[in-house]
């Protein structure tokens, strides 16, 4: 991650690279728009505006149904966050009714305070008290974030050899994580999240400070954000909130969950797994990369349960719950058959791997659009197939 200083990139001795809160405070409030894309599909767009100690924003989601963050930061004398006051609302509510919810959050030196109201009700749950240490950076809790909350970031920050952390406070319960600003060079910066340890985006900016893009194809969630001169914000709201209303009531997650299921010989197998679309990227050596553990989905680890013990290469597989998970390569793919079951995908953990097995591996000539699980019989036994893109894994298995 990057720093400014004043209206230009400083390159001092001591090799810091700093924004002065001042060069994005003193800027006239003309809105700023940020788009975000997963492949090519727009997921979320934003809105914001700076002036006379007050960041404004809107961000508006996409998935699972439309929802509208409206966002209101104090500024200190440094530029720093105050407080940070989010209602939440769904495109054409009654203006009457209460928001889904509201959170006030004011920060001091090491203290945040912050009251939740859910439909008008507090929300004991996720009020009280956080203890943090350092700096802060508010958070709306949500993904793809506030990305005016990460440019006044920015416009505080001294990044020079060594890293700057900045501590990630939202509502909601556990521990305080931090996020860890690194220089990437003159135009470039890198927010690191400690709360997923290989979260990564990196954000492009220019010599005012301001965020020109966001590269988040380094975390689990794989997005790209866009600055972009204008956008006809509450037009794309109206129309998200239309296919909504008629697709009754919501559009979906973006992966979907599904089940795969079949009886092979007196066995019992289902898989449980979530649906990742294609979205015009390219998947295998891009999103999900070679040599690497997938979580062969998306999501929460995807689980295997079978009530009969399965053979998978001559590997005797117990009744039970496992979890799947593939390693890809150029060259072919391995099945890891994992005894942790119920975690995130994120969660792997290699010292409970049960067994690895090898897939066959086949090209398509139709790319799969969303991925795919399937389960089938095949001769004496049955066979598991994974399809996504361009290719194509498959592995016989029987039934004991």
């Amino acid at each position: 991650m990057s720093k400014i200083a004043g209206a230009s990139f400083l390159f001092p001795a001591a090799g810091f690279l700093i924004l002065t809160a001042g060069s994005l405070a003193a800027q006239s409030p003309t809105p700023a728009y940020i788009v975000t894309r997963l492949g090519v599909d727009t997921v979320a767009i934003e809105r914001y505006t700076r002036s006379n100690g007050k960041l404004e924003g809107d961000l508006v989601l996409r998935y699972p149904r439309t929802r509208t963050f409206h966002y209101v930061a104090d500024l200190g004398s440094r530029g720093e966050v105050k407080s940070l006051t989010t209602t939440v609302q769904r495109p054409g509510a009654d203006p009457a009714a209460p928001p889904i919810m509201q959170s006030v959050a004011r920060f001091s030196d090491s203290v945040a305070v912050i009251d939740v109201k859910r439909n008008g009700a507090a929300d004991t749950s996720l009020t009280g008290r956080k203890v943090f240490h350092g700096a802060v950076q508010p958070t709306l809790g949500v993904v793809p974030p506030a990305y005016g909350l990460y440019e006044q970031t920015l416009s505080t920050a001294k990044v020079g050899r060594d890293s700057v952390a900045y501590a990630l406070v939202g509502s909601g319960g556990g521990p305080v994580p931090a996020i860890i600003l690194r220089r990437r060079g003159a135009d470039s910066v890198a927010f690191t999240s400690t709360f997923f340890p290989n979260w990564t985006e990196v954000a492009r900016v220019d010599s005012r400070g301001r965020i020109l893009g966001l590269n988040s194809t380094a975390t689990t969630v794989k997005t790209m954000a866009e600055r972009v001169p204008s956008i006809d914000f509450d037009r794309v709201v109206k129309a998200w909130a239309a296919i909504d209303a008629a697709k009754g009531g919501a559009i979906g997650q973006m992966s979907p969950p599904d089940t795969a299921k079949a009886t092979i010989g007196t066995a019992n197998i289902q898989v449980a797994y979530s649906r990742p679309l294609k979205r015009g990227r390219v998947i295998f050596g891009n999103v999900v990369p070679w040599n690497l553990v997938w979580r062969t989905g998306a999501n929460a680890a995807t689980q295997l349960t079978t009530d009969k013990d399965l053979v998978f290469g001559g590997t005797v597989v117990p009744a039970g719950k496992y979890t799947l998970w593939t390693l890809p390569t150029p060259t072919g793919a391995k099945l890891i058959i994992n005894s942790e079951t119920g975690q995130w995908g994120t969660d792997y953990h290699a010292e409970k791997d049960f067994a690895r097995v090898d897939l066959t591996s086949d090209r398509l000539s139709t790319p799969v659009e969303q991925f795919v699980i399937g389960l089938a019989p095949q001769g004496s036994g049955g066979v598991l197939r994974l399809a996504w893109d361009d290719r194509e894994y498959l592995i016989p298995f029987t039934a004991k």
